[in-house]
């Protein structure tokens, strides 16, 4: 008999508070790489009483549950999925996955999943509006969005339309067929600022995923968390060098985060200030030429200018004190050490201080990438990895089809809806493809700036991403038209016209080339490990069939997602047949990793690392980094600075209705001091009102000494009002509704490049 304390879970009987329990200290361990057990060695399991297992399969395949797609190992019994591990072999995974990894097979096996296209019947659109779902066809599903965007199309232009969906290969070849120059990604708010800054300054394309912590021996961090995130490809790596290796570890947070509770020195820095430290820091290492001479001088650019301006601006470890709260010796002595250790290495990443959470977060990452080059680190053993990857051959390369409407350069520089168009670094960013504003789509839709959008195709985005959620629900209200792909019955499917159910990772074929740790070219497969469960299709199917169903079959005719994959296969020198037996493949053999080979052929105007951007100076931008103060600071009205954090084990706002996940964390919280809650009468477990010039949330409070005390914490990813999630719904609260939208012209007068959200760059106050 399964009772309440107990589950029958993928056809496994278990303890469900156990395994809540266990799945903690797996994660944890999977986390910091301390461990690669399978989950049957947790003893977390009952036999349930079923026929015994006739069939088993090892099946090689990549996880999918964030971009860093460890490669993994499926076991598979009698059909059904029972177990996830890591695929030793892995440089990015390292054998192990984290919490979210192992909560796949649920992610695959959820009830709630998308299960069959349906189209909308209830006109009306908004927040617990009921849609009234009616389940139809794929075919109908596709003529209904075909006729919908053919009729914007040939009426408003392609221009109308507006895809919302990470740069994947189908989604871009989706936009550049019908001619859109609107394609938005969430980057704004993610990874943006050090994608740009390090275009600009060191690779000319590309971003910085790869760092070699296993052999750094002082590793600095300016608040980035990968332990507390679960980041298996830094996180495993990090604790082993500080644990094996015997590396320092420093870090600046104005949480006791994780990651920081494992270091030797914990700053707990005022939020923002940062930048300031950092300056600081060159100006010691520069005036007491502590610097790697020889690196600077054959791989940078800029060193005369940045010493002058250092020192013209008096950025001194005494001046830095002053704005940090960090006492100018502590200050003196990270900078001697950083620079004096055998292979350092300044830490990071998109969460970090210097990804979208200030003003002046854009100068912070510059002032990272000059730090890291000054003790000659870039592309260095210990140090950020520029990545090695190897070379696939692109959709045109394989299939014969016409040119698009437009060339792709014309395209990416017409006027945009979130107004791209306005920063040309950041579109630079993106290679030449617009990744576009997150947080600025919304504005563009309702003010009909520069034009009228009247349909919108999504991609596995959800509402609840951006910041301020409600002015992106009053924008979709507006459209003619909305198509939603997802896996989930998110809030963004509930405004839909039409939900196109997408197959999960473990019903679908691919290959993944490592970027999130690539050292060495390789490359991991991904297979079906199960039938698919439902009628669903990967997105490449989808967007082959809306391209039809519009009349543009000249893009879609004759293209396989089969023949693209085997064509990457080709060009690696191997098969499919062979890739399913190993789950990898690799070039280390005969091109292993060289100490700063790929600084010989960067691609930015000089062709050096840039400590002055020659490309911020061309566009009216700073070219080095130099102190402004964050947006928002603390007043009488909204005393304490806002920061938001994400759990190990949550994806975004993506797995929040898994119940094994829920067990571990119901809700969401307001992380905050015990003398603060004291003196506002606040008790642990309240619940509270949190409140800034944007909008308020009401959470549960969570007291703790592991914060400063004018600082407080919001987990992300919670406050779902899709009813059609029947463990997420209503959960906590959703941390982006005290997000202010950050518009674009308040972009352009700060003279930030990136444009990026500001996350964090709010107060706010607590309140019963």
């Amino acid at each position: 008999m399964v009772t309440k304390a107990e589950s029958n879970f993928n056809g496994i009987k278990m303890k469900r508070r156990t395994f809540a329990k266990g799945i903690v200290a797996l994660g944890a361990a999977a986390a910091i790489g301390l461990g690669t057990k399978r989950l049957s060695d947790l003893e977390l399991f009952e036999t349930a009483s079923a026929a015994p297992v006739s069939e088993t399969k090892m099946i090689h395949t990549t996880c999918g549950m964030c971009s860093a797609n460890c490669a993994e190992i499926a076991r598979v019994e009698d059909g059904r999925l029972v177990e996830l591990t890591g695929n030793p072999d892995d440089q990015v995974g390292g054998g192990v996955l984290c919490v979210k990894g192992y909560s796949g097979i649920h992610y695959l096996y959820n009830p709630d999943r998308l299960k069959y296209p349906m189209k909308r019947t209830n006109p009306e659109k908004g927040i617990d509006v009921d849609p009234k779902w009616v389940r139809i066809s794929w075919d109908e599903a596709f003529q209904i969005t075909g006729q919908k965007l053919r009729e914007v199309y040939d009426t408003h232009g392609p221009q109308a339309i507006v895809q919302v969906a990470r740069p994947k290969p189908w989604n871009k070849h989706l936009s550049l067929s019908i001619g859109t120059p609107n394609h938005v990604v969430h980057i704004t708010t993610c990874y943006g600022t050090h994608e740009t800054i390090w275009l600009a300054t060191v690779t000319g394309t590309g971003r910085n995923w790869t760092t070699d912590y296993a052999n750094s021996t002082y590793i600095l961090s300016f608040g980035w968390d990968p332990c507390g995130k679960a980041k298996n490809p830094q996180a495993r790596p990090l604790m082993e060098a500080i644990t094996d290796g015997g590396a320092k570890l420093v870090v600046l947070d104005p949480r006791l985060t994780t990651t920081a509770s494992h270091a030797d020195e914990w700053i707990p820095i005022k939020p923002g200030t940062d930048l300031a430290f950092a300056l600081s820091m060159i100006y010691v290492i520069i005036n007491e030429e502590l610097y790697d001479k020889g690196y600077v001088d054959t791989y940078t650019y800029g060193f005369d200018k940045l010493k002058e301006h250092i020192n013209s601006e008096g950025y001194t470890p005494e001046w830095a004190s002053g704005i940090t709260e960090v006492p100018a010796e502590t200050i003196k002595g990270i900078a001697r050490g950083f620079a004096t250790a055998e292979r350092p290495v300044l830490a990071t990443h998109k969460r970090d201080a210097g990804g979208p959470n200030y003003k002046n977060s854009w100068r912070l990452s510059h002032a990272e990438v000059i730090l890291n080059a000054l003790v000659g680190s870039i592309d260095r053993t210990g140090g950020p990895i520029i990545e090695r990857k190897p070379k696939f051959p692109g959709l045109r390369a394989v299939f014969d089809f016409p040119a698009y409407p437009k060339d792709i350069k014309e395209l990416m520089n017409e006027p945009r809806i979130d107004g791209e168009h306005m920063f040309p670094v950041l579109h630079k960013a993106a290679g030449g493809f617009g990744k576009g504003i997150h947080q600025t789509a919304a504005d563009g839709i309702l003010n009909k700036d520069p034009y009228e959008v009247k349909a919108a195709i999504f991609w596995k985005h959800n509402i609840l991403s951006f910041p301020k959620p409600s002015r992106m629900v009053e924008a979709l209200k507006t459209l003619d038209f909305v198509v939603v792909s997802d896996i989930n019955p998110s809030e963004l499917v509930q405004m839909a016209d039409v939900a196109l159910p997408e197959s999960v990772y473990l019903e679908k074929s691919g290959l993944s080339e490592r970027t999130y740790f690539a050292k060495y070219p390789q490359v991991s497969l991904r297979q079906p490990v199960v039938k698919t469960l439902f009628d669903t299709k990967g997105f490449g199917s989808q967007a082959l069939g809306i391209l039809k169903a519009m009349g543009l079959s000249e893009y879609a005719d004759g293209i396989s997602g089969k023949k693209w994959n085997e064509a990457k296969c080709e060009a690696l020198g191997t098969t499919w047949a062979e890739l399913k037996e190993k789950g990898l493949w690799d070039d280390l053999a005969q091109h292993p990793f060289k100490d700063y080979e790929k600084l010989e052929t960067l691609k930015t105007p000089t062709q050096k690392i840039e400590l002055y951007s020659t490309m911020f100076e061309e566009y009216g931008y700073d070219p080095m980094p130099k102190w402004e103060p964050k947006r928002d600071m603390p007043s009488a009205e909204y005393p304490y600075y806002y920061i938001i954090t994400r759990k190990p084990y949550n994806l975004m706002s993506t797995n929040q209705n898994d119940p094994i996940l829920r067990e571990i964390q119901p809700e969401n919280t307001v992380v905050m001091h015990t003398t603060t809650a004291k003196r506002l009468g606040i008790h642990d477990g309240d619940y509270v009102y949190v409140e800034s010039r944007a909008g308020k949330i009401r959470v549960k409070a969570e007291l703790t000494e592991g914060i400063r005390p004018d600082c407080v914490c919001v987990d992300h990813g919670f406050g779902h009002w899709s009813k059609k999630y029947t463990v997420a719904y209503n959960r906590g609260a959703n941390d982006g509704d005290l997000i202010p939208i950050r518009s674009v012209a308040e972009a352009l007068a700060d003279g930030d490049p990136t444009c990026a959200a500001l996350m964090e760059d709010v107060c706010v106050k607590v309140y019963k």
